[in-house]
């Protein structure tokens, strides 16, 4: 999810700074991410069902292709979206994708150098897609922010983007002490994930200080676990399966900061111009997967002299013998001082 939530700012700025028209084609569940982008439809891509396979992917550029495109730009660039640029060649639609930067993030991980300048962002590339087709995109000047209105009771009532359901339960947290603070402690891997012990403990150390912690995470088993770390604790909430996505979103829109390991919760918190902790494993953001307009200063890493391997791989998924608790060596008390020289 982290990928598609990083086209969020890129998108506003295309469609802010030209006089175009973009047909989104995404899956389902990522629809809600893009809800919010004016001059922007979006269209829900099925590839288990309706779109499965070859034959499926044919009936899925020929429903593109009835739309008139003067271009098809690719920014997933995998196998299936690549047979989708064929089709479309043999439909003699125009068609281009961007560059991942592959080769290079690879080298970087294998020749490790902190000192050495950092990749460009993935924002940037997508942003360069779009360039190579004559379109202005600036992101240096984009400013993001939340236009919910929830950080006072007066301007709640009159956030346009808040469901009545949320409103209500914004409304109940903000009549408590402290800010609103966002926690997920999960990831895709086990190298990227914070311990539920010590993210026990952070919840501890940030409502001794008189915060709200809201728990995000997916339903089921990350669920399971969120609960049961917050089952004794007090002004610790548990949102991973009670709200559906759409909603979450506008519960992120509506938090002070977000604390997120190297996934698409801090990307999705970026994306309202929030401002987002995050927690570096097995990763490192020098290879272009920082969330958008975050600070160098809010990234903490895992410690490189403990793990000198680190980063392991691009996206997390290597570990080597040994770097099983690597994300421990990030304190706890040096996650809570991060926060509240954040939020100062």
């Amino acid at each position: 999810m982290g990928d598609v939530a990083m086209l969020f700012p890129v998108l506003c700025a295309v469609l802010t700074q030209n006089d175009i028209k973009i047909t989104l084609f995404t899956r389902p569940v990522f629809a809600p991410i893009f809800s919010s982008i004016k001059g922007l439809e979006v269209i829900g891509v099925d590839l288990k069902k309706t779109y499965k396979g070859p034959l499926g992917l044919w009936a899925l550029a020929r429903e593109i292709r009835a739309l008139k495109p003067d271009h098809f730009l690719d920014l997933h660039d995998v196998l299936r979206t690549k047979i989708i640029r064929g089709y479309l060649g043999l439909m003699r639609l125009t068609t281009s994708t961007f560059d991942k930067g592959r080769a290079e993030k690879n080298k970087r991980v294998n020749a490790f150098d902190p000192a050495s300048p950092w990749l460009i962002s993935t924002h940037e590339r997508y942003a360069k897609g779009f360039r190579a087709l004559g379109l202005k995109v600036d992101l240096e000047n984009l400013s993001l922010h939340s236009d919910l209105g929830v950080h006072s009771e007066s301007t709640i009532e009159h956030g346009p983007g808040l469901s009545q359901e949320v409103l209500t339960f914004i409304k109940s947290l903000k009549t408590q002490s402290g800010r609103l603070i966002g926690f997920a402690p999960f990831a895709a891997y086990p190298g990227k994930t914070y311990p539920l012990d010590l993210s026990e403990k952070l919840c501890q150390t940030l409502t001794e200080q008189g915060h709200q912690i809201l728990l995000f995470g997916a339903p089921g088993y990350e669920a399971q676990q969120l609960s049961a770390l917050a089952e004794h604790q007090s002004n610790v909430h548990v949102l991973a399966g009670k709200w559906t996505f759409a909603h979450e979103l506008e519960i992120i829109g509506a938090l002070d900061l977000m604390i997120a390991m190297d996934s698409g919760n801090g990307h999705l918190a970026a994306n309202f111009g929030i401002p987002v902790v995050t927690l570096w494993g097995a990763t490192h953001p020098s290879l272009g997967f920082m969330p958008f307009g975050q600070e160098i200063e809010r990234q903490l890493y895992a410690d490189r002299g403990q793990y000198p391997e680190l980063p392991t791989s691009v996206y997390g998924n290597k570990l080597p013998q040994g770097y099983s608790d690597l994300m421990r060596s990030i304190s706890v008390a040096q996650i809570a001082a991060k926060v509240e020289e954040v939020l100062a």
